[in-house]
C-alpha cells in the first residue's frame, strides 16, 4: 500500500457499500453481441458465399448459424449476471475506519485494509437522506457509499479529498434503483420476445441460397439499431454541477444553466426543480429524494462562491474577441511584456482572478490560462487543471485541459480553441 502519512480527515463508518454499474453496462453489451453476433456473422457470411460462389463460406455460414441458440442463451445469461452486478452491492458491515486525504482514501477493517488513490475519485456528494452518506463516483463506473454520522461529517470528508464544490465538479445520475429494475425487466421482455422471433425467421437461414436473405439481414440490423435506440432513450437523466453552472444531459438533449441565469433551486419531495431567469416553467428532474436533496444542497453553495467578488477591471483585455489565435497570442504576449502586465492594468493575482471567475466569459477564463503558461507562473499548470476539473462545461473544461497540458508553441492557442 503507498504511503498514507498525508490523510488529514478519520472517522468510523457502520456501513460501506460499492457498486459497478459500469461493469454492469459491458456485461450489457456483451448480451446483445452474444445474442446477435452469430447470426448477423452466419448471414453476412451466406449472403458473401452466395455472391462469391464460394462452398467454403456456405459451409462457415452453416457451423456459425448453428451457434445461434447457444448465443441466445448466453446473451439472457449476461444480462441476468448485468442485472446482479449492477443493483447488487457489495456492502460491508460494522466498524470500518475510513481516513482521507489529498493522496486518497483508505478503508480499514480489522486486519483487512483497502487503498483507493486520489486519482481513481471522479466525484463526490453527501446525500443527506435516508440515512446520511457520502456517494463517491470511481473511474471505471464503480460507486461507494460511505455511511457517515452528519452532513458535516460528509463535508469534512469530501474536503478532505478536494472534493469541494471550489475543486472539482459532481456528476449524479438521477435514476431511482426502482425505476431501473422495472425498466430493466421490461426491457428483458422485449429483449427475449424480439430475439425469438429473430431467431425464427433465422432458423433456416443456411438453406437460403437466393437474395431473401438480404432481407432477413435487414431485419437482424433494425433490431441492433432498434436495441441501441431504447438503450440510448432509457438511459437516466444525468446532472452535472461546477463551479459555473449546471449541465442537464437527457438522452437526447443538453441543457446548459451558467449560475448567472438559475434564479432559484427547489425541491418537492423527489424532484428537483431548476427555475430559469425569464421562464416560468422550471426544469423539473425527479430522483431519489435524498439525492434530490443533496443536488439542491450543493447547486445552492456552488452559486454562492460563483457571486463572491468582482472582476478586477482590464481583465477584457484576456478576451479573445474574435481574434485569429495566433493574433491572439501575440496580444496576450504584450500584455505580459508590456511592464509587468501593467499596461492593461493587471497583476498576476488579476490574471488568477480571471482564470478562476465562473462568471467570466469562456474565451476570457481561457485566455487568463494561456497568459499564465506564457508568463512561466510555476504553478499554472496546478491552478488551471483545478479550474478545469471544477467546470461543468464540458468544452470549456476541455480548452482548460489542452491549455494546462500543451507545451505552448505558435499552433498551442489553435488547438486550445478549436
Amino acid at each position: 500500500m503507498p504511503a498514507t502519512t498525508n490523510l488529514s480527515f478519520e472517522l468510523t463508518s457502520s456501513r460501506v457499500a460499492q457498486r459497478h454499474p459500469g461493469l454492469g453496462r459491458v456485461l450489457e453489451c456483451l448480451a446483445l453481441l452474444a445474442s446477435v453476433g452469430t447470426l448477423l456473422a452466419g448471414a453476412l457470411a451466406a449472403v458473401l458465399g452466395q455472391e462469391l460462389a464460394s462452398p467454403l463460406l456456405e459451409q462457415m455460414a452453416r457451423s456459425i448459424l448453428a451457434l445461434s441458440e447457444a448465443g441466445f442463451l448466453a446473451g439472457i445469461a449476461f444480462a441476468l449476471v448485468s442485472f446482479l452486478v449492477t443493483f447488487t452491492p457489495l456492502t460491508q458491515r460494522g466498524d470500518v475506519r475510513v481516513a482521507a486525504g489529498a493522496t486518497g482514501l483508505r478503508l480499514t477493517r480489522g486486519a483487512a485494509a483497502r487503498w483507493i488513490p486520489r486519482a481513481a475519485i471522479r466525484s463526490g456528494l453527501v446525500v443527506p437522506e435516508p440515512r446520511s452518506h457520502v456517494a463517491l463516483e470511481l473511474h471505471g463506473g464503480r460507486q461507494l457509499e460511505v455511511q457517515v454520522e452528519s452532513e458535516e461529517e460528509g463535508t469534512r470528508l469530501l474536503a478532505a479529498l478536494g472534493l469541494g464544490p471550489e475543486a472539482r465538479r459532481v456528476a449524479a445520475s438521477l435514476a431511482s434503483t426502482k425505476r431501473d429494475r422495472a425498466a430493466f425487466w421490461t426491457g428483458m421482455l422485449a429483449y427475449m420476445l424480439v430475439m425469438g422471433s429473430a431467431s425464427a425467421l433465422f432458423d433456416n437461414l443456411s438453406a437460403f441460397v437466393d437474395r431473401s436473405v438480404l432481407l432477413k439481414t435487414k431485419y437482424l440490423m433494425l433490431y441492433v439499431l432498434f436495441s441501441w435506440f431504447s438503450r440510448s432513450v432509457a438511459r437516466p437523466v444525468r446532472l452535472v454541477v461546477g463551479s459555473d453552472g449546471v449541465l442537464v444531459e437527457r438522452p437526447l438533449s443538453r441543457t446548459w444553466l451558467p449560475y448567472a441565469v438559475l434564479t432559484a433551486i427547489r425541491t418537492r419531495g423527489d424532484r428537483l426543480l431548476l427555475v430559469r431567469q425569464g421562464d416560468d416553467r422550471p426544469i423539473d428532474l425527479r430522483a431519489e429524494r435524498g439525492m434530490a436533496k443533496a443536488l439542491a444542497m450543493r447547486i445552492r453553495e456552488a452559486r454562492k462562491r460563483a457571486a463572491r467578488g468582482a472582476a478586477p477591471r482590464g481583465v477584457e483585455a484576456l478576451e479573445r474577441r474574435g481574434r485569429n489565435p495566433a493574433v491572439w497570442r501575440e496580444e496576450l504576449r504584450k500584455v505580459l511584456n508590456a511592464d509587468d502586465y501593467r499596461a492593461a492594468g493587471l497583476t498576476v493575482e488579476d490574471v488568477r482572478h480571471a482564470l478562476d471567475d465562473t462568471r467570466a466569459p469562456p474565451d476570457r477564463r481561457i485566455g487568463a490560462a494561456l497568459l499564465l503558461r506564457i508568463a512561466g507562473v510555476p504553478e499554472a499548470q496546478d491552478l488551471i487543471r483545478v479550474a478545469a476539473e471544477a467546470t461543468a462545461d464540458d468544452e470549456l473544461r476541455a480548452a482548460l485541459e489542452r491549455a494546462a497540458e500543451d507545451e505552448l508553441d505558435e499552433a498551442s492557442p489553435a488547438r486550445t480553441v478549436r
